[in-house]
């Protein structure tokens, strides 16, 4: 019984780890978290060789080589096989611990620290507090409750040196860099998230774009929001939000001394980004993340995590994270420098801190 036990858990981590949440039957089993279905192995197989001890002494004190069921050994054997795997895939694709040392900054690079945090309609009050002393660049608020005013966040930040604001439901955008032109839109998707007060409510998803001036030049930020409901299958949810960004030809608000004037879109789809973020409700490394950023025109991007994470960096749930659904992409141009999540102690999801560079030259 503990062989089957055994041998199905790991069909079930490799099922997810080959299929991802390309199909409807593979997504869920792809979301459990790896080490979830690998520890029982690696306990099983470490109670397997504890229990082989006496028997291995007693075979050597007598010199006897006692026959043994083909198939148990086979099992054992495989059960060693898939705990060296799947502790490797633990240790250097989930926790990302060969990235322990990080990239020194180069001459001429332009650093931009990004932050952003999903509130999902949680009450927090006053977010001055909060987020000026991680010291963002740029600033990236969704779903802000009302009880969060964006002007006192504007003096907070305004305290400690010039801000540029962007506000407009679902994203709040407070910047360092000058903001001079952005866009948001409804995704239109069929979805439903589930509030703050535990409800169902419809959710179509969202996205925005900003165009902020660095010393470097342009640096353009999508910011994404996805519905939550973990009955969708993700992979035709993502093709649709993409090809609704790429398809795009709304109109564009442009800053004007304290104000904006509205301007039709130059051309159909978001501008080509140089880093995206946002709450996709997808975990980190799945297919339909790519599906998205290709259909969306941004394929080729690199999750921020993979290029400068290390440890446990889950955003969801706040109090014990054990999904990393919020997600920070850089492309070509720019690297990420450092990659970290930190608790709030407010909200539903962890804050992402991302120091970005580019080519200052």
């Amino acid at each position: 019984m503990l062989h089957l036990v055994m041998v199905g858990l790991a069909c079930a981590w490799i099922a997810g780890r080959a299929f991802s949440d390309r199909f409807g039957w593979s997504q869920p089993v792809s979301w459990i978290p790896p080490a979830v279905l690998a520890a029982p192995v690696w306990a099983a197989v470490a109670v397997a060789g504890w229990r082989a001890r006496p028997r291995r002494r007693r075979e050597r004190a007598t010199g006897r080589v006692p026959a043994r069921p083909i198939a148990g050994s086979i099992v054992l054997g495989a059960g060693v096989l898939f705990a060296g795997v799947s502790l490797a895939h633990l240790l250097c694709v989930e926790l990302g611990l060969h990235r322990l040392a990080r990239r020194a900054p180069t001459a001429g690079e332009v650093s931009v620290r990004l932050v952003f945090w999903n509130q999902a309609g949680h009450r927090a009050g006053d977010l001055g507090p909060v987020f000026v002393p991680l010291e963002p660049t740029v600033l990236v608020l969704a779903n802000r409750h009302s009880d969060s005013s964006t002007g006192e966040v504007a003096r907070a930040f305004a305290e400690t040196g010039p801000v540029h604001a962007a506000v407009g439901w679902p994203f709040d955008v407070f910047s360092r860099l000058p903001v001079r032109r952005w866009a948001s839109t409804s995704l239109g998707l069929e979805g439903r998230s589930r509030a703050a007060n535990d409800s169902s409510q419809r959710d179509s998803g969202w996205a925005a774009w900003y165009e902020l001036e660095t010393a470097g030049g342009t640096l353009v930020v999508w910011a994404i929001d996805l519905p939550s409901d973990p009955r969708a299958h993700r992979v035709p949810l993502a093709r649709e939000a993409g090809r609704t960004l790429a398809s795009w030809s709304g109109a564009v608000r442009v800053r004007e001394g304290d104000g904006y004037r509205y301007e039709k879109a130059e051309r159909p789809g978001f501008p080509v980004p140089d880093v995206v973020v946002g709450d996709f409700n997808i975990p980190r490394g799945s297919a339909s993340l790519g599906v998205f950023l290709e259909e969306a025109g941004a394929a080729g991007m690199r999750d921020a995590f993979d290029e400068a994470g290390f440890g446990w960096r889950r955003t969801w749930p706040r109090e014990w994270p054990v999904w990393a659904i919020d997600h920070c992409f850089v492309g070509q141009g720019v690297r990420a420098r450092s990659f970290d999540t930190r608790d709030p102690g407010v909200g539903g999801h962890r804050v992402l801190v991302v120091e970005c560079a580019r080519d200052g030259r």
